[in-house]
């Protein structure tokens, strides 16, 4: 066959639709896959820091009570 058939076969044309049908659904999938990820971790560092200024104020609050009463 010559390349000029090859290319007005429709058959190449269904290949060519499946192929970026299936490249737009994997990428947009790892997108998502991506920003939850971050976001979770995102997520994770704010209750860390939120963690530590709570021991923190508590660490505080009981040498202020203990500078109190001395």
């Amino acid at each position: 066959m010559e390349i000029k058939d090859l290319l007005k076969s429709p058959q190449l044309f269904v290949v060519y639709a499946i192929t970026l049908l299936y490249t737009i659904t994997f990428s947009l999938a790892a997108m998502i896959a991506l920003s939850n990820d971050t976001a979770s971790g995102y997520l994770a560092g704010i209750h860390q820091v939120v963690a530590k200024v709570e021991m923190n104020n508590l660490e505080l609050s009981q040498v202020e009570r203990n500078n109190s009463s001395g």
